[in-house]
């Protein structure tokens, strides 16, 4: 037992050292590359570098773009969607959509990463009309101190019930959660969060660009296509797995550890969401890529209820897109469903505070999966 303890150490401060060595290297030579190679090494969520096949697949997409073929076959594309009109039946009034989708045609809205095939959207524009739309109906929404009570509630929950399934200690995370959000809500910290969250490629201060898009996602993009280094620890049948929890968790905080040297506000947003990263990272990391099937699984059931959730958002037969106001009255209906399918998962209790501003003229929701 302490020849394991031993190596545990040991291949801990080796995994850290080689870290920092890294970043050492990236910042005294960071000036020197290409700005848009930073970002890609730099601006991830989960803290866990872009692997070689990522970066591959990264320059096959851009080759193809450059390719003549498919210039052509986008251009043909393009040309039959008649730009101004919507390229599909609309099932139900959406005067709210129809709007947004005149300021996409008139390039008016833009933002930091396209999700439209995730979302299940028709195009691009029609990924942006909605997005509009989504953006404003969350401003609406969070003019209400109970509706930022309700996502900020039902943010903490979700974590600490997945931790708790995860059976890791609560307390460091829901301190450092208090203190972001506290830090968040302060409106003479907003101008300094924006400018940290531009340097993210974050193009509107929203609940939806920050919160779901650009913590969220990327977090579930990273998963996805974890370093080769950190797949060959957690492969390798000979470590035991409590080695395999220690080398993924020692590589989340040592890479966040350098990220902070990095920061251009060193007490900003950014860092209060490192912060939480410290306890969140190493969680979701092993139990995404882990061995263990039960963690597994919980990690899974999470992820599908947090894009379907925002899928349904996206859909105009499930949400109204006829006014702002009716669109938001939908969204927290829909947050409030998901939420009590995912807490009920997770084994958390619901509390009063967690339940937002509803207008009594809302229709009701269909029955969700």
């Amino acid at each position: 037992m302490f020849k394991q303890e031993s190596q545990k150490k040991e291949f801990a401060e080796k995994l850290e050292s080689l870290l920092h060595r890294a970043y050492h290297l990236q910042e005294e030579f960071g000036s020197t590359l290409p700005s848009d190679s930073m970002l890609l090494d730099l601006e991830r969520t989960l803290m866990l570098p872009l692997t070689d096949e990522s970066l591959r697949l990264r320059t096959d997409d851009e080759d193809s773009l450059t390719s003549e073929d498919s210039f052509f076959s986008a251009a043909e594309l393009f040309d039959s969607l008649q730009i101004g009109k919507i390229p599909f039946q609309l099932s139900k009034p959406a005067a709210a959509y129809e709007e947004a989708l005149q300021l996409v045609n008139e390039g008016r809205v833009s933002c930091r990463t396209l999700r439209t095939e995730l979302l299940g959207c028709y195009h691009d524009q029609d990924f942006l009309a909605k997005l509009h739309c989504v953006r404003q109906a969350f401003q609406a929404l969070l003019q209400d101190e109970n509706n930022q009570l309700f996502f900020g509630e039902v943010g903490k929950q979700m974590v600490t019930g997945l931790m708790t399934k995860a059976e890791k200690n609560t307390k460091g995370f829901l301190e450092s959660y208090e203190e972001m959000l506290h830090y968040a809500l302060k409106q003479d910290t907003w101008p300094t969060t924006q400018r940290e969250l531009e340097g993210r490629g974050v193009v509107c201060m929203n609940f939806f660009d920050i919160v779901l898009d650009f913590i969220l996602m990327d977090a579930f993009e990273d998963l996805e296509n974890p370093p080769s280094s950190v797949l060959a620890i957690l492969r390798n049948r000979w470590l035991s797995d409590s080695f395999k929890e220690t080398a993924l968790a020692t590589a989340c905080w040592s890479v966040l550890k350098a990220k902070r040297r990095l920061l251009m506000v060193p007490d900003g947003f950014i860092s209060h969401f490192y912060s939480v990263s410290e306890h969140v990272s190493p969680v979701l990391a092993f139990g995404f890529l882990g061995p263990k099937q039960q963690l597994s699984e919980v990690c899974g059931f999470f992820k599908h209820q947090i894009v379907q959730y925002l899928k349904d958002m996206f859909d105009l037969d499930n949400v109204r897109y006829t006014t702002v106001q009716l669109l938001a009255e939908d969204i927290l209906q829909l947050s409030r469903r998901r939420s009590e399918i995912l807490l009920g998962y997770l084994g958390s209790e619901t509390t009063p505070e967690m339940n937002g501003t509803l207008s009594n003229e809302n229709g009701p929701l269909e029955e969700l999966n």
